[in-house]
């Protein structure tokens, strides 16, 4: 390079006076020999943010640094807008802070003078790279168009359309190195070990697939102890995957138990406002085949394969600035993801959540609730117990079942609200019984049947006990004839005779039983058919009986 660069030192008397001072430092020059060359100092000067502003450079508007990490620009910078010394480093008053692992607090610097830009090396661990060679500590080099320079994370990448190569210009020998230290950043070789905090969920999140719909299958990553007799069992993708569903939705769950593949439906318990996982919380059922299957042989790092997602028991589906949620036993599962979305998008909804478990041991989610009643402003807890404690059990709050008397209580306004329950068919009943009794506009009114687990017909051919009033049903893409009478569903009776129909939560929600019928027929309360699947001639067979001969076409 040529000499007539003007001169510049570092007096190591400055350091203190520099160590006071802010972002910006002023020097005075010191007379230097003529022959003499800017210098930045040496890589013990950690303090030094800002040496001097000098004479004004020739400013080129093109004049340009990318910053890249990870092959990726993060950064542009126009040259022409540095000072006279530019500093790079992890130091808090580096002119360019940047963080990275091996990084020197002050790395390198960027000299700008006489329309060039020189880029000498600080530090004495890591070093710096320079179209792949090694620039030593307090080694310069004058930048050219297409530099490339490598420091510990990151790559410089110089656009200098007027500074092409010249004879005059002064030739460093750099050391060719054979292999390039990992901590540089090196796209030629092998990508740096995945993260334990999966930072690609958030770098690359526009990369990873979501799942809304259809079958997939899924891997145990948590499992979690609820009380002595509920797990929530948490999900997550065998590949990075985002979960998209509605706040009290559910899962049908298709699961190899005893040779057979058995389907079951659990209400999601997790939130879409937390995607990268789905959870669902079961609680044990003396007799029951799955729920006890999962609690006792599903264990972390298993494969479970789920269809939905599927259900209309979402606050989704009834906007309102007002909600009474209510939940009993593991009913409190799709309640808690509705009230999980709430809570995390600070939805402006008031909302009054009214809880029934039989005694303090048995309530699900205790803390949590607690803490949704005591951070977040537009949620009021209220939780009773129904049977006695003993023990080291201890309960001060609310006992006895959900009476108008206590629905008044938490929520005299609840006439304002929309409603959704869900929890045992008994409790249901209750309850809705109660509403009616006190004048509720019952089409503010939404249940969820069976709370977070749905039981199915077995499979492979029944009997079925016929009373009252016979029918005849043909299954006419089957072929088959068959009596039934008017208390058998649809569902119950295709089932019983090795007919397929699909079908997910058997409580009239999902729809995926739906089938097209042509005779007489009656539906239960809770069946949520809408007026077109019904005018163009659907039923929902899981809550369907006849009242006179049909033809279904399954």
């Amino acid at each position: 390079m040529s000499n007539n660069n003007e001169s510049v030192a570092i007096n190591d008397a400055w350091i203190p006076e520099l160590f006071k001072q802010k972002k910006t430092v002023f020097i005075t020059q010191t007379p230097k020999k003529a022959d003499a060359k800017p210098n930045l100092g040496d890589s013990s000067e950690l303090w030094i943010s800002n040496l001097f502003k000098g004479h004004d450079a020739h400013r080129v508007a093109n004049d340009k640094m990318a910053i890249l990490k990870d092959g990726r620009v993060t950064h542009e910078i126009m040259l022409g807008n540095l000072d006279t010394i530019t500093i790079i480093g992890r130091h808090p008053n580096a002119d360019i802070q940047l963080e990275s692992y091996k990084l020197g607090m002050l790395h390198a610097g960027i000299i700008k003078n006489n329309q060039q830009y020189y880029l000498e090396s600080l530090d004495t661990i890591s070093g710096t790279l320079v179209n792949r060679k090694k620039l030593q500590a307090g080694q310069r080099v004058l930048l050219h168009d297409g530099y490339l320079v490598d420091i510990p994370g990151y790559q410089l990448r110089f656009e200098l359309p007027n500074t092409l190569p010249s004879e005059q210009d002064e030739l460093i020998e750099l050391e060719a190195l054979d292999d390039i230290p990992e901590f540089f950043y090196t796209p030629s070789l092998q990508p740096p070990p995945p993260c334990p905090l999966m930072t690609n969920l958030i770098n690359d999140r526009d990369a990873i697939s979501m799942w809304s719909e259809g079958i997939t299958t899924l891997r145990v990553a948590d499992i979690i102890e609820e009380t002595h007799d509920v797990k929530t069992f948490r999900f997550v993708g065998e590949t990075p995957l985002l979960f998209s569903y509605k706040p009290g939705q559910f899962v049908t769950f298709l699961l190899p138990i005893n040779g057979n593949t058995v389907q079951r439906s659990y209400s999601i318990s997790s939130s879409p406002s937390r995607p990268h996982v789905m959870e669902i919380t079961v609680k044990r059922v003396t007799g029951g085949l799955v729920s006890n299957w999962l609690c006792d042989n599903v264990k972390l790092g298993d494969r479970l394969t789920i269809r939905g997602p599927a259900g209309k028991f979402t606050c989704f589906e009834y906007p309102s600035g007002k909600m009474l949620f209510i939940g009993a036993g593991s009913g409190i599962t799709p309640v808690m993801s509705m009230s999980r979305w709430i809570a995390d998008t600070a939805a402006d909804v008031d909302v009054k959540l009214l809880a029934c478990f039989r005694s303090p041991n048995e309530i699900i989610f205790r803390k949590e609730l607690e803490v949704l009643s005591a951070r977040h402003k537009s949620f009021q807890v209220a939780i009773t117990v129904t049977a006695g404690w003993q023990g080291n059990e201890f309960w001060t709050g609310f006992t006895g079942r959900i009476s108008p008397h206590l629905i008044m209580m938490l929520a005299p306004d609840f006439m304002e609200r929309h409603i959704f329950m869900c929890g045992p068919e008994p409790f249901m009943d209750s309850v809705k019984d109660a509403l009616h009794g006190m004048g509720f506009d019952m089409s503010k009114f939404h249940i969820e049947s069976f709370g977070s687990a749905r039981t199915t017909g077995g499979n492979g051919l029944q009997s079925l006990q016929l009373s009252g009033t016979r029918h005849n049903v043909v299954f006419s893409k089957s072929g088959v004839t068959v009596e039934t009478d008017e208390n058998i569903s649809l569902l119950s009776l295709a089932e019983a005779h090795g007919i397929e129909i699909d079908y997910s939560c058997r409580s009239g929600s999902c729809g995926a039983c739906a089938v097209k019928c042509k005779g007489d027929i009656a539906e239960n309360e809770e069946c949520t058919i809408g007026k077109k699947e019904k005018e163009s001639g659907y039923v929902y067979a899981c809550c369907t009986v006849a009242k006179g001969d049909l033809e279904i076409y399954a």
